[in-house]
C-alpha cells in the first residue's frame, strides 16, 4: 500500500501524463485551445490567491511578520469563501492537498522563525485538526520539542512524521538540526 505522498505525486503525475497524451493526440489547434484553458484557470487562481504568493515573497525575503499577515489573511479568505476548493491545484503537494492545512502551517514556520514556539504550536495543532495525516507539521512540532530539550517528544513528532511518509533522513537531519540549535542556545 502507498504512503498519502506517494499517492498524491502518483495522482498529480498521472494527470500531467493524461494531459499530455491528449495533446500530442489533438490537431495542433485544439491542443493549443485546450492548453490555454488550464493557463487561464492558474491565472485566475493566482490572481485570487495573491495573499499566499505575497506571504511566500515576504518569507523569501526573511518578512516573518508580513508573511503571518499574509498567510492570515490567506486563511481567513478560504475559509471565508465556499469556492476556495477551486484553489485545490495551488495547494497540489505530496503531504496535504488542505489548503487551510498548510496555511496554518507556513503561518507556524514563520512564527518559528520569529521565536515564537509557543504560537507556532497552536497554529501547528490547528494544521493538524484539519488534516490529521499531514506530516509536515509533526516535523515543526518536533523542532519545537527538541528546542526546548523534550528529545523523546521530538522523536515521537518525527516518527510520526516519517510514518505518514515523511523522509526519513529529512526527519532525523531537521532533528539533529534543531537539537544543535537547543545546545548553542543553553551555551
Amino acid at each position: 500500500m502507498l504512503k498519502r505522498p506517494q499517492r498524491y505525486l502518483l495522482m498529480i503525475l498521472s494527470s500531467i501524463a493524461v494531459a499530455w497524451t491528449v495533446l500530442r493526440l489533438l490537431p495542433l489547434k485544439a491542443a493549443l485551445g485546450f492548453a490555454l484553458v488550464p493557463i487561464a484557470m492558474v491565472l485566475v487562481l493566482i490572481v485570487w490567491a495573491r495573499q499566499l504568493f505575497v506571504g511566500r515573497w515576504h518569507t523569501r525575503r526573511r518578512q516573518w511578520e508580513k508573511a503571518v499577515a499574509s498567510y492570515q489573511r490567506y486563511e481567513k479568505m478560504l475559509l471565508m469563501n465556499r469556492f476556495s476548493g477551486w484553489l485545490a491545484p495551488l495547494h497540489l503537494g505530496i503531504h496535504t492537498l488542505d489548503g487551510v492545512a498548510r496555511t496554518r502551517n507556513l503561518i507556524a514556520q514563520a512564527l518559528m522563525q520569529m521565536q515564537k514556539p509557543d504560537e507556532a504550536e497552536g497554529w501547528l495543532r490547528a494544521s493538524l485538526q484539519r488534516d490529521p495525516l499531514y506530516a509536515v507539521p509533526y516535523t515543526n512540532l518536533g523542532t519545537i520539542a527538541a528546542w526546548r530539550g523534550q528529545d523523546a517528544m521530538a522523536r515521537r513528532h518525527f516518527q510520526k512524521a516519517v510514518d505518514l511518509g515523511f523522509s526519513p533522513v529529512m526527519a532525523e537531519q531537521l532533528f539533529q538540526r534543531a537539537r544543535q540549535r537547543a545546545r548553542a542556545g543553553r551555551q
